[in-house]
């Protein structure tokens, strides 16, 4: 058995603690691989008062687990009381930009990599409101974009590197 702690991002001053077990069972699926059991449960009384329900995960592959997790997580601490939320006041912010030095003389092989993060009490960045443009140029299309609802890492990789011979 493992703990972990939730928190909800409007309320970061209180965190809920849940166990998680992992139990392989002898059942086996199509391909006679052990089916595993995941159990996630907190001592956390339901807002409702009662207790929370564990949740149960069937699982055959790993392909998946962090998934499952999320959700199940997501359904305990859906059942938390939280208290008083915070209203998310602050807009988030630009932590990182690279290339950092002189933006008027950039290198055309360089890609352009930021991050944006939303200091918590936050409700998390919306990843369909990033847009991003180059020279005027709509680029949002051509973003990888990697992280969490709190802080993402933004890189643009110029899909045209026209270098000019003399």
């Amino acid at each position: 058995m493992a703990e972990y702690i939730i928190r909800n991002s409007l309320n970061p001053d209180k965190v809920v603690k849940c166990s998680i077990t992992f139990r392989k069972l002898t059942n086996k699926d199509d391909r006679a691989e052990p089916i595993w059991l995941v159990h996630i449960a907190t001592d956390e009384p339901h807002k409702n008062g009662g207790d929370i329900t564990p949740a149960f995960i069937h699982l055959a592959t790993s392909d998946n687990l962090d998934l499952e997790i999320n959700r199940a997580t997501e359904k305990i601490a859906s059942q938390v009381a939280w208290g008083e939320l915070r209203e998310d006041l602050r807009p988030p912010i630009v932590s990182i930009i690279e290339p950092a030095n002189d933006l008027d003389n950039v290198d055309i092989m360089s890609n352009v990599i930021f991050e944006i993060e939303d200091l918590l009490p936050a409700a998390g960045i919306d990843m369909d409101s990033i847009k991003v443009s180059v020279n005027g140029m709509d680029v949002t299309e051509n973003l990888e974009i990697s992280g969490d609802p709190y802080k993402y890492r933004v890189t643009w990789k110029p899909f045209k590197r026209v270098l000019d011979y003399y």
